[in-house]
């Protein structure tokens, strides 16, 4: 098993105007309790999660307005799961809980389920995957109380599993990845800390950023033209998630209309982005934006 720590640049930024505006769209698996769709592939594929009255969350595709439950005869259907990325392939990464209560990351392709777990770790998430199948995510490792006590990224290509760090962090979760094999995700000094940032990993060196003002940043995805979405905090007040867009040094933030809380979870090289929103009844609901601006990657 290797491990990747490289150089660590940090990023000053501002705060401007990426996109002028969006075209929103709700989501929502009919009849579902809540659905959250996590992200999105060029095709205009949607990979998340619907929960049905009575049951737990279950790993969804959705296809030209279609619901389409993901292996359901498998343990995506038994147990509570969630699909986080696609491909252009239709491959699928997410994970699901397992009967020893934890996650477990799998892959989804070409109908045939293959589960993820990095050794040694309590706990796996697949998190995003690129066009040749090389699968990103994080593990977690807690004590016997179920106290958190690490986090750390992992790249698993043809069967083998690769550490990835943030340089000094003390934990560290890859979230996403594009075609190039950029990565990004979350850092910080560890698991009590009051403070997370947000970063890239791209020819061969880390770059941290905070969306301006935030006391949490995460980062969830990047597109071929490196755009890059996720949520944030703002410093000081309530825990309050909003979405966010990064297409360089700039940042637009992003509530769905009326939403009390709002994440970015995928992007597509069109820059068409999808995520979930809570209303005033703590009911989850899906988003897709378009943006108007079409000419802007």
């Amino acid at each position: 098993m290797k491990k990747l720590v490289l150089l660590a640049v940090v990023l000053l930024v501002v705060l401007t105007s990426a996109y002028a505006q969006f075209t929103f769209t709700s989501i929502d698996c009919p009849g579902a309790e809540a659905t959250k769709p996590l992200g999105i592939n060029n095709r205009g594929d949607i990979v998340g999660s619907c929960q049905y009255p009575g049951d737990v969350a279950h790993a969804v595709l959705i296809r030209n307005g279609k619901f389409i439950p993901l292996a359901p005869t498998t343990v995506l259907g038994t147990h509570l799961s969630a699909a986080f990325k696609i491909n252009d392939l239709g491959n699928v990464v997410g994970a699901f809980i397992g009967d020893d209560g934890f996650w477990h990351g799998f892959l989804l392709r070409n109908g045939v389920l293959t589960i993820l777990d990095f050794p040694g770790a309590n706990q796996t998430l697949a998190r995003g995957i690129t066009e040749s199948g090389t699968v990103v995510g994080y593990w977690n490792l807690y004590d016997s109380t179920g106290t958190l006590l690490y986090e750390s990224g992992f790249i698993w290509k043809d069967g083998n599993f690769t550490e990835v760090m943030f340089p000094g962090s003390g934990d560290t979760g890859v979230t996403g990845t594009n075609a190039l094999g950029n990565l990004v995700g979350g850092w910080d000094t560890g698991p009590s800390a009051p403070i997370g940032h947000g970063f890239v990993f791209s020819n061969g060196r880390f770059t941290s950023f905070d969306f301006p003002g935030a006391g949490y940043t995460e980062a969830d995805d990047i597109n071929d033209g490196g755009n890059v979405v996720g949520y944030y905090s703002s410093s000081g007040g309530p825990w309050r998630p909003h979405g966010f867009l990064k297409v360089g040094s700039a940042f637009t933030s992003i509530d769905y209309p009326g939403a009390k809380s709002t994440w970015a979870g995928g992007i597509n090289s069109r820059g068409a982005m999808v995520g979930r929103w809570l209303d005033s009844s703590g009911v989850y609901h899906g988003w897709l934006a378009q943006p108007n601006n079409q000419g802007q990657q």
